[in-house]
């Protein structure tokens, strides 16, 4: 093996355990020394704009899927392109375009009886549904692809479509089903190398222990996330970690320490052009400007957390159940 495949294997094995921002320059090394290695600068290059989407960065996903495909050489590399290409437009809330892309996968998937990759199909297809507000759409992909995953034995992929589910029952107001499939999914997580997982199953957890009531609990899994993803530097994902945090605080009656955490994940999100989180964080801290008498100010901003969310095609400024 050569020092520039050691550097691509070095960054794929940090990407699986969630390390995105610690893996980027390896691959970005990789690009800028192999220009006569084009199969390796190919996967380098998309897996690359995987990371870029990952972290929000959904322009410069754009630009570096462009760089792939100028680089393309075969039907499977095509395939793979058009695949992330479906991925980024999920990121950037174009679902409907994102499920187009994604059905002929999930039929060739289905043909060819690779049920890892129907149930990954099916995960990313029970997204969009959530976020474009078919939440029962979404819920049924999710249990398809759980039960691919099943069929697979694929234990990280039976993972993230409980994370889905959870998500999806949560918005619904299922929170015993939801706080279930949380827990199943730490189980299957417990004692691997996916950082990012098990941070998601304590923010997840949080989130609906937190729309339970149990505010202790929840406030004891928002820091464990929070621990984890900032081993990551996760931003987006450690602002929705201070989100929680601000909700809990809210039911709490710790006004000061809420505005500060709304505020705060509010610029986080700002930064990464995460429409969901802003609106989430708008609507929150509208709430409590109202709670404290500051009510014009409040009207103010979530008029614009309603515009925000609506121009993005979501529904979270509806989301009584978040």
């Amino acid at each position: 093996m050569s020092s520039l495949e050691g550097l691509f294997w070095k960054a794929e094995a940090l990407r699986g355990r969630g390390y995105f921002s610690r893996c980027e320059p390896l691959y970005r090394k990789v690009l800028s020394s192999s220009p006569d290695r084009a199969s390796l600068w190919f996967d380098s290059c998309l897996a690359l704009a995987s990371v870029k989407r990952s972290l929000g960065g959904v322009a410069e996903a754009r630009e570096l899927l462009r760089a792939s495909a100028s680089a393309a050489k075969d039907a499977d590399q095509r395939q793979q392109l058009t695949l992330e290409s479906a991925l980024v437009d999920r990121a950037a809330g174009l679902y409907k375009k994102s499920l187009a892309k994604l059905q002929p996968f999930l039929i060739h998937y289905k043909r060819e009886g690779d049920w890892v990759g129907a149930a990954y199909i099916l995960w990313a297809m029970g997204g969009s549904l959530r976020f474009s507000g078919n939440l029962e759409g979404s819920r049924k992909a999710f249990l398809a692809s759980l039960a691919y995953a099943g069929k697979a034995e694929d234990r990280s992929g039976q993972a993230y479509a409980l994370f889905g589910l959870g998500g999806t029952c949560r918005i619904q107001g299922r929170f015993k089903e939801a706080e279930d499939y949380y827990a199943r999914a730490s189980r299957l997580l417990a004692g691997t190398d996916d950082v990012f997982g098990r941070a998601y199953a304590h923010c997840g957890l949080a989130n609906v222990l937190r729309q339970r009531g149990m505010l202790g609990p929840a406030e004891r899994n928002y820091h464990k996330a929070h621990r984890l993803y900032s081993l990551l530097e996760d931003a987006v994902d450690l602002a929705y970690v201070d989100w929680g945090l601000g909700k809990v605080c809210l039911h709490q009656g710790r006004l000061r320490e809420a505005e500060k955490r709304f505020q705060q994940a509010l610029k986080a999100f700002a930064k990464a052009g995460e429409a969901r989180g802003m609106v989430l964080s708008e609507v929150s801290l509208a709430q409590l400007w109202h709670a404290q008498g500051k009510t014009t100010r409040a009207e103010a901003l979530f008029d614009k957390a309603c515009r925000r969310s609506r121009k993005a095609g979501l529904h979270a400024h509806l989301e009584i159940f978040t």
